[in-house]
């Protein structure tokens, strides 16, 4: 699979959520916005609310916070050990990222890109948002090229910026569209079922977690020592990753099996 560009992870002292995260989340497709944006539309529309109050001093994060997570990391590279891998996880969330509430929070940019993509790749099927439906028009009557849809699928859904969560998220929708195209690559993006929505949007989060451990922790995957071992172990950290979402996922679909766009957003 493959990666956002590493580093070597948040330090301690700093908050747990970057000030300026609210200012990437990507716009919402449909809704009386132009098919086809070329540049971000920074009105600040449709933008949730900090959960905290401005007057409070954000959480930040502790010293040596992704240590432990690392060294199990560490063990899972060396040995393939699934626990070690479980464990590393369970450390990461706890005290690398403040618990999972502070996860889902830090998330945000690739919970909304998910439900976005959701409700567009259902509403081209349906044809049932005017604005989106022009925007299918105006692409198909310039390409019909499956690279092409793939592009502007992404142009369209992702945030559009250069941070970190911004590139990440178009990387990882890229990789997912990518899959489905391997998978079957005579199928038509723009017509997909609801499994298939599913299916890649499991695929996005998956590779959006993975980018997020992989960021927080790239130094140490990028440690010579594990050279060799490292792209399997990548490849295992996704699979791993994916089937933990789907399994969620599910749970999540038998709750609300005819989610609303807002209801996509607050459960993914």
């Amino acid at each position: 699979m493959g990666t956002s560009a590493a580093s070597s992870g948040a330090g301690s002292g700093v908050p747990f959520d970057p000030p300026w995260l609210d200012d990437v989340l990507p716009d919402i497709p449909g809704d009386g916005k132009p098919p086809l944006p070329e540049k971000p539309n920074n009105d600040g529309e449709d933008k949730p609310q900090p959960n905290e109050q401005p007057n409070r001093s954000p959480a930040v994060a502790p010293r040596a916070r992704f240590s432990n997570a690392r060294r199990n990391l560490g063990e899972f590279i060396r040995t393939g050990d699934r626990e070690a891998f479980r464990s590393a996880i369970g450390h990461y969330s706890r005290s690398g990222m403040g618990g999972a509430r502070r996860v889902a929070n830090r998330m945000r940019v690739s919970t909304r890109s998910a439900a976005n993509l959701f409700h567009v790749l259902q509403s081209t099927r349906d044809n049932s948002d005017p604005n989106i439906s022009e925007w299918v028009r105006t692409l198909l009557a310039r390409s019909t090229s499956a690279q092409d849809i793939v592009n502007e699928i992404i142009r369209y859904v992702a945030p559009n910026g250069g941070s970190v969560e911004e590139n990440s998220c178009r990387d990882s929708m890229a990789f997912a569209l990518q899959d489905l195209l391997a998978n079957d690559p005579n199928v038509d993006l723009l017509q997909l079922g609801d499994e298939s929505i599913w299916t890649l949007i499991e695929s996005f989060l998956g590779y959006e977690a993975s980018s997020r451990i992989y960021f927080d922790n790239g130094a140490y995957f990028e440690n010579k020592e594990f050279s060799v071992q490292t792209v399997l172990r990548m490849n295992e950290m996704y699979d791993y990753l994916r089937a933990d979402l789907s399994a969620q996922i599910g749970k999540l679909r038998q709750k609300t099996p005819n989610a609303t766009r807002k209801q996509l957003q607050e459960i993914l």
